[in-house]
């Protein structure tokens, strides 16, 4: 029987399964490293398939009133020039990272949230996990949810065989408190010319969320006091108004794009399940890594409600119902990033022509796809 579920990670993943798992009235304790609920970067895109579930949850009303709806997604080239611009017929909102995660975690009990725990430890047997954190304290229970990111130390453990794989791309974040003109507001906006992206999109009503996209290899980092600067120069073939947003922005994030690659591989392993990043985290090409993690988190959720009394097949179920689509987002947005910054002429050529050109309705199919949630209808 599920007597309680520990969740290891107090992100978008973690937060999102202590609500799902509520809803399906599931005692669990959410354990995080950190000294407060909290997430660095920037913007982030909820499109409907999330939304759906968090109106679930019944946190939807904040979500929508702390963040911007998406009405229109443009491709422009570097002088915005219109390259293609669609509308956005299913609801995608941007809201930022941290509201996101502060919403998430007001909806649930403060009590069952276990702050400074960081992980030393975990051993299974005998139908218990037992998790020993580094101020020597345990926790033990039948189920543990493992919702701790890209850099897991769990799966690290669990399926050494799991490597990072490296987009040889590097991303920086960033907010800025500017006005534009009101033809963007509720727009998408992406830049793509010489093997180089940069993006933004309203936030909220005061910021304007943007990211730049650049080959380079891992492990740099930036000097804080030039990098404004250094943009500057490696976007100065840009429009005005890519420099108008870096030049008004106080913090910059950068990261260095990867995932976990798109080779098949188990997502639990005795009574532990991962979720999220923490088992097929991606590119963020489709702007889908957040929503892939609430999606897990509900159709997980629902499959420990329904197989109570039989672990492994609650884990077989949930692995089933969503690696398709899991593996689909990773690989189809690690191709997009490929294809946005191969030095190939050629292909930037035809790439250019595939955005101008391919019909309107093989858009429309993979936004359905992107946020069809008929499959969780297989778990009632």
């Amino acid at each position: 029987m599920m007597e309680k579920v520990i969740i290891i990670g107090g992100g978008i993943g973690g937060l999102a399964m202590a609500n799902c798992l509520q809803l399906q009235g599931i005692d669990f304790e959410l354990y995080e490293q950190a000294p407060r609920l909290t997430e660095v970067g920037a913007g982030i895109g909820m499109s409907k398939s999330a939304l759906d579930i968090l109106e679930k949850i019944g946190v939807s009303e904040k979500v929508h009133r702390a963040g911007s709806f998406i009405k229109y997604a443009c491709v422009k080239d570097r002088n915005l020039s219109l390259i293609r611009e669609l509308p956005v017929e299913l609801d995608s909102i941007c809201i930022h990272r941290a509201r996101l995660v502060e919403i998430l975690g007001e909806n649930i009990p403060s009590a069952k949230v276990k702050l400074g725990k960081r992980i030393k430890s975990i051993d299974q047997g005998s139908g218990v996990v037992k998790v020993l954190f580094a101020d020597e304290t345990s926790a033990s229970a039948n189920c543990v949810v493992v919702a701790d990111g890209i850099n897991s130390a769990i799966r690290n453990q669990i399926f050494p065989d799991i490597k990072i794989r490296y987009a040889d791309q590097i991303i920086w974040r960033g907010l800025t408190k500017i006005n534009l003109p009101a033809y963007y507001d509720n727009r998408f906006v992406e830049i793509w010319d010489n093997r180089k992206r940069f993006l933004f999109v309203p936030m909220d009503k005061e910021h304007i969320f943007w990211l730049a996209v650049q080959k380079g290899k891992p492990g740099g980092k930036d000097d804080l006091a030039i990098i404004k600067n250094d943009l500057f120069r490696d976007f100065a073939d840009f429009s005005p108004l890519v420099k108008d947003l870096i030049k008004n922005s106080e913090n910059f994030i950068r990261n260095d794009l990867a995932d976990l690659g798109g080779q098949p591989r188990k997502w639990s392993s005795g009574n532990i399940a991962f979720i999220g990043d923490a088992i097929h985290a991606t590119t963020p090409n489709l702007a889908q890594g957040a929503c892939q993690a609430i999606e897990d988190a509900y159709a997980l959720a629902a499959c420990l409600k329904k197989h109570a009394h039989d672990l492994p097949k609650a884990f077989s179920t949930y692995q089933a119902l969503r690696q398709e689509k899991a593996m689909l987002v990773v690989n189809t947005s690690w191709r997009l990033g490929q294809m946005a910054h191969t030095a190939n002429p050629f292909l930037q050529y035809l790439f250019k022509k595939f955005w101008r050109f391919a019909p309107d309705s093989l858009f429309k199919k993979q936004e359905k796809v992107i946020n069809d949630l008929s499959y969780t209808e297989k778990i009632n």
